[in-house]
């Protein structure tokens, strides 16, 4: 009986892992293995949270790192609109759980490595933080470029000289002064401030285009 008891196991286990096989790549991507009928959306997980293209606009390729300040949320990404994208971010199952326990905010360390295959030149980058897509962020909703502290040392980008960041009426973070071409590549590297009591928030990425 024990040995029976003891192949079920077996046979269960094995299972278990074959089903999770493709649960998540090497750089992080997350899907549903050979389900047919799962949804084709696909997730990269980056310490405490999750992110998707789903929505249009851009192509993520790639996601590594943790969120933090010693190992930034890196996403590798491919641009081809010239209008707005969005970047969908989902907090993972374990960070609903930590919320429900007790914590009140979150912080994420991004780096945006973003491959300019739109059909014009960049003269600028906008970025705005939105809970419900196409709406500004409003003040009460916690979203904000660190609107606590206003420490603005962790925006940078290495094709962009300036930058601005504002609060209100909506939470947007402007990179001026440069330019990326067709097929050229540029970083920008920022720091988010999450006190949001969703589970899912956006990230509206705006080219800025030459006056024509």
């Amino acid at each position: 009986m024990r040995t029976v008891v003891w192949l079920a196991g077996l046979v269960l286990t094995v299972g278990l892992l074959a089903m999770g096989k493709g649960a998540q790549a090497d750089d992080g991507r997350l899907d549903a293995g050979d389900d047919p009928h799962a949804p084709a959306v696909k997730y990269w997980r980056a310490g405490r949270y999750l992110f998707s293209d789903e929505q249009g606009g851009f192509d993520i390729v790639g996601v590594r790192g943790q969120g933090t300040y010693a190992d930034p949320a890196v996403i590798t990404q491919r641009v081809h609109s010239v209008g707005p994208s969005l970047l969908t971010v989902h907090t993972s199952a374990a960070v609903s759980k930590f919320l429900d326990n007790g914590a009140f905010w979150l912080t994420l360390y991004l780096r945006l490595e973003t491959l300019n295959q739109s059909e014009a030149g960049w003269i600028g980058y906008r970025l705005e933080l939105q809970e419900i897509p196409g709406e500004a962020s409003i003040y009460g909703d916690g979203l904000s470029f660190n609107q606590l502290t206003r420490d603005e040392s962790a925006i940078l980008s290495d094709r962009f000289s300036r930058y601005s960041v504002e609060h209100e009426p909506g939470d947007r973070l402007v990179f001026t002064d440069g330019i990326v071409d067709n097929q050229e590549q540029t970083v920008f590297s920022l720091f988010l401030l999450d006190l949001s009591p969703t589970e899912t928030f956006y990230i509206e990425q705006q080219p800025q285009l030459p006056a024509w």
